[in-house]
């Protein structure tokens, strides 16, 4: 049976080494884009209570960590599970996401809980079930930036074969509030709502429009990234960003449903990724690829992107908890 408990001033300078741990491994082992918060800066947001940990203790010498954030009403954002070395980590995994169940028992009434089991946590699925936890898997696409027959198939791409009475334009904060309204009624029907709340509602879609324009997911490209307008209303849109140093990104793409099955999601995405081509060419940003993830039961997305020129890399569970599920433990 393992020890765990809350993190406390007694074990911060232990602690570290199993931190700076994960930091080590969090872009291999974790698939990490965006390089984590140094120690301190951990510890920081730690004692503002932005960010809650549970440390697994062996000998009284910590081995593991789960860290997570209830900052946001109405998510609890689990955000990994680390283990040192390899000797049983399911059993340990378990007794750390035991100990944040407890934890988060009354939160847990009002909040869902959202996981990401990327990397190396993908291989806690079953585990994470025992706790009642449900899945959308996702894909990461991939478009190869030095693959030269990709961009010149991109480079040939004619906006001019719209059909009538649409238009591709770059995104400008004009369009900001009638973008969280489109982004609201696109994603109506998605799983995105299942893990993140934000999608449901109005203030929701304007957060995550603020946090994507605003940079807070990296830096957002916004000459690069567009709306689409059918005449001249605002029913389209692909938005791009850079996340880590070297990875273009696309965060969000969607189309109102009526205006779906032109090819218009396409268009948008192609050229899109045109522009972020050209900005990669000019040197203004330094890429090794363009990604974006896609819920693998869309099959209309998952085509769109590949008909883009996107592969497959990598799938991953993303495990949520919704808030409906009893709030006691699911041993």
């Amino acid at each position: 049976m393992y020890q765990t408990q809350v993190l406390s001033e007694k074990y911060f300078k232990i602690f570290a080494g199993v931190y700076n741990d994960f930091r080590l491994k969090c872009a291999a082992d974790y698939k990490f884009e965006i390089e984590p918060l140094t120690y301190d800066e951990f510890i920081e947001y730690f004692e503002k209570k932005l960010i809650s940990c549970i440390i697994l203790l062996e000998d009284d010498i910590p081995t593991g960590f789960l860290a997570y954030s209830s900052a946001n009403a109405g998510v609890i954002e689990l955000f990994l599970i680390h283990i040192l070395g390899s000797e049983n980590i399911k059993e340990k995994r378990d007794a750390l996401m035991e100990k944040f169940m407890l934890e988060t028992c009354r939160l847990r009434k009002q909040s869902l809980v959202s996981y990401p089991m990327l990397g190396v946590q993908t291989d806690y699925r079953e585990g994470a079930a025992s706790f009642g936890f449900k899945f959308v898997d996702l894909a990461v696409m991939v478009f190869d930036i030095n693959n030269k027959r990709l961009i010149k198939e991109i480079e040939q791409l004619n906006l001019y074969s719209i059909p009538i009475g649409y238009k591709i334009v770059p995104y400008s904060d004009i369009y900001a509030d009638e973008l969280a309204g489109i982004i609201l009624k696109s994603f109506s029907d998605s799983s995105d709502i299942n893990f993140d709340i934000r999608f449901g509602s109005i203030e929701g879609c304007r957060d995550i429009v603020d946090k994507i324009t605003k940079s807070v997911y990296g830096r957002f490209l916004s000459h690069s990234s567009k709306v689409l307008l059918h005449e001249n209303k605002l029913i389209g849109f692909c938005l791009s960003n850079v996340t880590g140093e070297s990875i273009g990104n696309i965060p969000l793409v969607g189309i109102l449903k009526e205006h779906r099955g032109m090819g218009l999601s396409k268009l948008l995405l192609k050229s899109v990724v045109g522009d972020v081509i050209k900005l990669n060419q000019s040197g203004l940003i330094n890429l090794s690829e363009i990604n974006a993830s896609v819920d693998l039961d869309n099959s209309h997305a998952v085509k769109m992107y590949e008909d883009a020129g996107f592969t497959r890399s990598y799938s991953y569970p993303q495990a949520y908890l919704p808030k409906s599920i009893d709030s006691s433990l699911a041993l």
